[in-house]
């Protein structure tokens, strides 16, 4: 049963589907019409889908959240605003749950321990948009801060569709194939940038990514490319649950013919990771790790051989993955291009460098954020409150000087505290608690090793998003909102049921 989740059919399948969407997004990014046309299919396919069985529907925007960082890949265009494709699956696939709890009155959240603690939080994030309008900051400012907590909804849906076994191994299955097609599309663009030529296909590529918000490309040095999508999150998640699993099971194991594509997907994901350059990942990952060593160690008590094992496969693979970077930006092809750059050296200069335009924008950013919150440090001053510091981005310095004024900041507790106060602070954290607190108790309940496992590495991806949210913002994203939303209901699922 558990080898279902990772490489099969099914998740070919889903991959394929993947590669195509993107394909389309690209042909949708020449062709304008083709773009509209493909967001209202999708729209009103999966608003369909999801009235005949909501969890076609949920399958759709887990897939699009899992793939899409911001839900650009498609969007429909009204002049000075832009409906992404993620808000129209959102709003079909929760108008289709809310139709069928009407007529079935059925509703899974009312029994659920999470809703005194759900409630207060959307309190104080309705707050925080009421104290936006009352110190006049414009409508568009306020939505577009505030909409992520809008997919909090969706955990009204994931109560009613996560709610057996078979139905986490299919959201698995969903995750792992999104995974493999971000290691793909990420190893593609760093090849593409490393070696093409051709002007237009280079800028026809790199506004796509731009375009649809999917990600960043930027030059670190000659031909090598650092590229950074928001949906790198989940490599992150995805390789925290192999690490778990690695560490928890032996040949001797039922679940251990699996491990082999275990470490392949430890080897794509090491690979995309290194690729994105992303450090506040890597710090979040390095003391992820460091806690899942002494959880496994103290409570799991493996032996040191086990660990040993694992812990060497694991820098075998940091090592190919390594390898692999140098030689997809370093191999010559006829007609293109080619770097001698060393991917170590450039990896080991990201992790010691301390005065690039990056971080020094971060400490900039930082006090002028502080001063900020400490004007309305209980309530906030609501979403969409801005705040202006010196930046050291060089095009914004050549711009108006090097002064940034913006409501998104990249420090993530300070952004809560800054736009919902202490209060929605303390709340959020409670609610994280409480679905923490769910998963850690239905440990004792398991017996099925797989499922275990699962709750385990959902427990420490959890942990592994709050360390990540400390300097790139993902609680107040739809990505971990996600995240906390399948938790929550993955940790109800009854062990009868698994």
């Amino acid at each position: 049963m558990t080898s279902r989740i990772f490489f099969n059919k099914i998740v070919l399948s889903i991959l394929s589907g993947i590669i195509i969407i993107e394909c389309l997004s690209l042909l949708g990014h020449v062709y304008g019409f083709l773009n509209t046309a493909i967001f209202l299919l999708l729209v009103i396919g999966t608003f369909i889908l999801s009235l005949r069985k909501l969890e076609y529907g949920f399958w759709i925007a887990a897939t699009e959240l899992f793939i899409g960082s911001f839900g650009y890949l498609f969007f429909y265009d009204l002049g000075n605003f832009r409906i992404s494709v993620r808000l129209g699956i959102f709003t079909a696939v929760w108008l289709a749950w809310l139709i069928q709890a009407i007529r079935q009155k059925q509703f899974a959240f009312w029994s659920s321990p999470y809703r005194t603690f759900f409630g207060i939080f959307i309190l104080t994030v309705c707050l925080g948009i009421i104290i936006a309008f009352l110190n006049g900051v414009p409508i568009k400012n306020i939505f577009f801060d505030s909409n992520a907590y809008l997919y909090f909804g969706f955990l009204f849906v994931a109560l009613h569709v996560i709610n057996s076994w078979s139905r986490v191994v299919t959201l698995g299955q969903i995750l792992v194939a999104s995974v493999f097609s971000t290691t793909l599309k990420t190893i593609s663009l760093l090849f593409f940038f490393s070696h093409a030529t051709d002007p237009w296909i280079i800028r026809t590529i790199y506004t796509w990514v731009r375009d649809t918000r999917v990600g960043e490309i930027a030059q670190v040095t000659g031909m090598y490319y650092r590229i950074f999508f928001q949906s790198h999150i989940w490599s992150l998640f995805v390789l925290v649950g192999c690490v778990i699993w690695l560490m928890l099971t032996n040949k001797k194991d039922e679940i251990s013919k699996i491990r082999r594509w275990v470490w392949f997907l430890t080897l794509c994901t090491s690979l995309t990771l290194l690729i994105s350059f992303s450090r506040s990942i890597w710090l979040s990952l390095a003391m992820t790790f460091l806690l899942i060593f002494c959880y496994v160690k103290v409570k799991q008590k493996i032996t040191w051989r086990q660990f040993g094992v694992t812990i060497s496969g694991l820098a075998i693979s940091a090592l190919l993955a390594v390898g692999l970077i140098s030689l997809i930006v370093s191999v010559r092809l006829p007609g293109g291009t080619g770097s001698g750059v060393s991917a170590v050296s450039l990896i080991s200069e990201r992790l010691t460098t301390t005065d690039e335009a990056a971080i020094g924008s971060r400490y900039e950013l930082l006090k002028p954020l502080i001063r900020k919150y400490m004007e309305k440090p209980v309530f906030g001053s609501g979403f969409g409150t801005t705040v202006s510091y010196r930046t050291l981005d060089p095009r914004t310095k050549t711009a108006n000087g090097g002064m940034y004024t913006t409501y998104a900041f990249e420090w993530g507790f300070l952004d809560i505290l800054v736009k919902t106060g202490l209060i929605g602070l303390v709340a959020y954290l409670f609610l994280i608690w409480k679905i923490f607190k769910t998963g850690n108790s239905s440990l004792s309940k398991i017996s099925d090793t797989s499922y275990r496992l699962t709750v385990i590495s959902i427990l420490f991806c959890i942990i592994s998003l709050l360390i990540v949210h400390m300097t790139t913002p993902y609680l107040n994203h739809p990505l971990g909102i996600f995240l906390l939303i399948c938790a929550a209901a993955i940790f109800l699922v009854k062990p009868a049921q698994a």
